[in-house]
């Protein structure tokens, strides 16, 4: 038999059937009514216009913020978004103890896997990428070759990360937060910790630099909100919500206003000046809010839930009370009936 024949043979064989292959007429292309999950949102800048990626199970969609229209659909994942985060063209998704990257819902690449379970909080830090890991680690990856660069660990039964922010002006420095209620700064460069704070006596569930150099906005699990100088480790500010604390924003537009959310659906608005409570948003969404963010620069606050929606809340004069200008939102619970359009 020629050569070129036995070649051709061999391709054939070695091509699985149609039985083999599976059929294709059921893959998945989209699901409908999902908008948002308990995944915390990724706000993003591109020029003028602003993005909101938000995960939904096991795939994420990218939003426009002006009128929450739908612009790209992630490629479905064998695990459920765990976090996500948006720099420029890409986007950075962990799910089942990978961070994949997507460009305009298409799977590039994925980050050097590292054997540590679920990656969680995902941040830039510059050229890096920072997560925390299941078994209780920071793991840091060079953004640009996509390898690790280090990774640090902690002892679990003295300090259970669970959240890290970036001081603005700390070169190479970041906070760590712990479920013991106490703080670290760390250099990422020569792995050291270079300061440890005293326990505020909760749990840290989320940390956000304030506007102002030096102080950190803290949400305890105690339902308490600590704005701390951590160049003097001194107390500035003490508030306190009902709930745990989920998220917390500030707003840039020159108003000393600050945003927090707990597991009940609720968004209290601060004023800082005056530090009281201006206006509880009771209800704005009916389930736990994982992410509120103001848009830089503008009015308006950006909620996402796990009751499957995202709704932007429009600041109108100086009362404090903001009116609901738009939202996008899907079942809530299971449903009941389905019909064809």
């Amino acid at each position: 038999m020629p050569m070129a024949v036995q070649e051709k043979r061999a391709r054939a064989e070695s091509k699985p059937t149609r039985a083999q292959a599976g059929s294709r007429l059921f893959e998945p292309y989209r699901a409908l009514g999902y908008i948002a999950s308990n995944t915390p949102h990724s706000i993003q800048y591109r020029g003028q216009a602003t993005f909101i990626t938000a995960g939904i199970g096991r795939s994420f969609h990218v939003y426009d913020a002006e009128k929450i229209n739908l612009l790209f659909v992630g490629p479905q994942f064998d695990n459920d978004v765990v976090s996500l985060l948006s720099i420029g063209d890409e986007t950075f998704v962990s799910s089942g103890g990978q961070v994949i990257v997507c460009r305009r819902g298409k799977r590039i690449g994925e980050l050097e896997q590292v054997d540590r379970g679920e990656i969680d909080s995902l941040m830039q830090f510059g050229d890096y990428i920072i997560g925390i890991s299941e078994d209780n680690a920071v793991v840091i990856w060079d953004k640009n070759s996509r390898e690790i660069f280090t990774e640090i660990e902690f002892q679990s039964e003295s300090f259970r990360v669970t959240s890290i922010v970036h001081p603005s002006t700390y070169v190479n420095k970041i906070v760590v937060g712990s479920a013991q209620g106490g703080m670290q700064v760390w250099n990422i460069q020569t792995r050291r910790c270079l300061y440890e704070f005293k326990s505020f006596g909760s749990g840290i569930t989320c940390m956000v630099q304030a506007p102002v150099i030096d102080v950190l906005a803290l949400g305890l699990l105690d339902g308490r909100i600590l704005l701390h100088n951590i160049k003097l480790d001194r107390p500035v500010m003490q508030l306190a919500q009902e709930g745990r604390v989920t998220a917390a924003s500030f707003r840039t537009d020159d108003v000393p206003m600050m945003a927090t959310a707990n597991a009940e659906g609720d968004v209290a608005l601060w004023d800082l000046d005056k530090k009281r409570l201006m206006h509880v948003l009771q209800g704005a969404h009916d389930s736990s809010i994982p992410s509120v963010d103001f848009l830089t620069g503008q009015p308006l606050l950006i909620t996402s839930s796990a009751d499957n929606s995202i709704k932007e809340w429009l600041f109108e004069g100086n009362e404090g009370i903001p009116r609901l200008l738009r939202h996008r939102s899907g079942h809530f619970a299971p449903p009941q009936m389905i019909r064809y359009y």
